[in-house]
């Protein structure tokens, strides 16, 4: 049987996203979850619904692509879904080959919802929160957990917690909102705008929190704002006798959602930071 937590296998599959994001990383919007719009359930603003309403909006796409990138991991995997909402991603993660999905919330609606519309053999949906996970030490080989972790009111214990319930050199494919781009001027520890956050990393303090647990594979940002659009910005390039209404073009040239690999992203700031993290092994 194929060992799918094999550095070489994982290794492999962020080669080829790196070099095929151009044309696959939007490939999630036409994934068959999708299709149908759940439009008796309305969207708060929080839990993403797929319905009418959501579809017409850029957080649609932004949640779409990062299940989809995370199918290309957990073929062959236990996988647990932490924060699963409304169910989407578990689906579409079973449907991509995970050996089973667990999809935990502290919202009963919103497993409700799950249960009926994503339900699957390989897919159990539990009420339980993700600071005090009701499972033994090592129980899965990967944990997916987007836009969550600025909900806990102290990242680094969700970490650990995730962590804790993963299997030796298990995966962590995680994402959360950038400070710097969506709250520009707000420090760490001070409310953001989001009234549904309690903080927002920037890149450095995210990736710091990681690394007391984790090895970073790789990471992304998806949605990139033009640092020439910023005001802030065109402001020190005046103070430093720069034109400041000069605009290179930014590199890669997305228009999109798409999860773009970090090291490629030029002149621009990405308003989401993705990445793929391998339990270390103390």
């Amino acid at each position: 049987m194929a060992n799918h937590l094999d550095p070489a296998s994982v290794n492999e599959a962020v080669r080829l996203y790196r070099e095929r994001w151009p044309s696959e990383g939007a490939r999630g919007l036409t994934h068959p979850v999708a299709a149908r719009s759940h439009d008796h359930v309305s969207f708060s603003g929080e839990r993403l619904i797929i319905n009418s309403q959501v579809k017409m909006n850029p957080v649609f796409a932004e949640h779409l692509l990062r299940y989809d990138w995370a199918c290309r991991f957990v073929s062959g995997l236990s996988v647990l879904d932490a924060a699963c909402g409304a169910g989407y991603g578990s689906k579409m993660m079973e449907m991509a080959g995970a050996a089973d999905v667990t999809g935990v919330d502290v919202d009963e609606e919103s497993l409700a919802h799950a249960r009926s519309a994503y339900g699957g053999e390989r897919i159990r949906h539990l009420l339980a929160d993700i600071q005090s996970l009701p499972f033994e030490d090592e129980t899965f080989e990967a944990v997916v957990s987007f836009e969550t972790i600025e909900h806990i009111p102290r990242g680094s214990d969700w970490i650990r917690e995730s962590a804790r319930v993963l299997k030796p050199g298990g995966l962590f494919l995680v994402s959360t909102p950038n400070r710097q781009t969506c709250n520009p001027g707000l420090y760490y520890g001070e409310d953001p705008f989001n009234p549904y956050h309690f903080y927002e990393y920037n890149f450095s303090e995210f990736v710091g929190e990681l690394l007391q647990e984790y090895d970073l594979l790789e990471v992304y940002g998806q949605t990139l704002i033009h640092d020439a659009d910023n005001d802030a910005h065109r402001m020190l390039r005046k103070h430093h006798a720069r034109n400041p209404v000069w605009r290179p073009n930014p590199t890669p040239a997305v228009k999109g959602h798409e999860l773009v690999p970090y090291g490629q992203i030029k002149n621009a700031q990405p308003m989401f930071i993705v990445a793929l993290c391998r339990k270390k092994s103390f």
